[in-house]
């Protein structure tokens, strides 16, 4: 009788326990298993009080209800994880994946500007000033390069391919109020004679200036209201091999002329010039210089020629 009434009160707490585990509060498993230890607990002091323990049979019976009982608490203990913590399943926060790998884990990684930083625009700037290779084209005032004083010049070389090859001219500068008459050749009495580029051995190479040529310059001093200086200079060397030179100028204006030996016949080159202010005269559109090899060699080569204008 005890042992059906055992298995009454199991059964009771067994359908009490079918119901789904997912709507207990949290503690719900865990109070229900403590409830029923302890009611089978009482049943056994109770029965064992009652001299249960004297009767086989139901001793056995009751040995067979403990087993059952013993079934469910077991399977209230595989359910009990289920709130071991918050009541609910501890699969991972729903963004471990986001964590794992963010959006901007690539970003991070190099940034846009990383080139940028690496190599700045103004890099080759900084390297070398815009001017560095710049030529020296003398002072600001009026350009002229020969060492000479001057406010105007009026400058060209010869060029030529090879030693003997046909000489030509190359203007480089005019700043005169007028430049439109600005031409410069040379010339002999010869119909048959062309200029000849020569001395590239010993110098950067020029005219053959010898005794029977003649260099003819165009030029105009229109726009100028006085001549205070005017300077003339060649740079080359005397062509002879044993003596130096000199050179001359004429205009309709005057003459005048570099002192006898005055320009030496050693490499390298160098400039050589002479005072030609009476030569000129303010206001003149129409002047013809011309300019020959003097004493004692008679012979130069002319790599360049420069008249430079100290007026206003």
């Amino acid at each position: 009788m005890r042992g059906a009434l055992a298995l009454a009160v199991l059964g009771a707490l067994a359908i009490g326990c079918s119901c789904e585990t997912s709507s207990l509060p949290d503690g719900g498993l865990d109070a229900r298993g403590d409830a029923l230890d302890g009611s089978l607990d009482a049943l056994v002091l109770r029965d064992a009080s009652d001299g249960l323990d004297a009767d086989p049979d139901a001793a056995s019976s009751l040995d067979a209800d403990l087993d059952a009982a013993s079934v469910l608490d077991a399977d209230l203990d595989a359910a009990s994880p289920l709130d071991a913590g918050s009541g609910e399943p501890d699969v991972g926060p729903p963004d471990a994946g986001v964590d794992a790998g963010m959006p901007d884990a690539g970003i991070d990684a190099g940034t846009p500007d990383a080139g940028v930083d690496a190599g700045t625009p103004d890099a080759g700037v900084d390297a070398g000033p815009p001017d560095a290779g710049a030529p020296d084209a003398g002072p600001p005032a009026g350009g002229c390069v020969s060492g000479a004083t001057g406010t105007h010049v009026a400058r060209f070389r010869w060029a030529g391919s090879s030693p003997g090859s046909t000489a030509y001219v190359q203007y480089e500068t005019n700043t005169l109020p007028d430049s439109s008459r600005w031409r410069a050749a040379a010339y002999t009495m010869s119909p048959t004679y062309r200029p000849v580029w020569t001395d590239t051995f010993l110098g950067a190479g020029g005219l053959d200036f010898g005794s029977s040529v003649f260099m003819d310059v165009e030029l105009s001093t229109l726009g100028l209201s006085a001549i205070d200086a005017v300077t003339i200079a060649i740079f080359g060397r005397s062509f002879s091999t044993g003596s130096s030179g000199s050179f001359s100028w004429q205009t309709f204006t005057g003459t005048g002329a570099t002192p006898s030996g005055s320009i030496a016949n050693s490499a390298p080159y160098e400039w050589y010039d002479g005072d030609a202010t009476s030569a000129f005269r303010a206001g003149d559109g129409g002047v013809l210089l011309r300019l020959r090899p003097g004493p004692p060699s008679s012979a130069l080569v002319v790599n360049r020629v420069e008249i430079c204008f100290d007026a206003r």
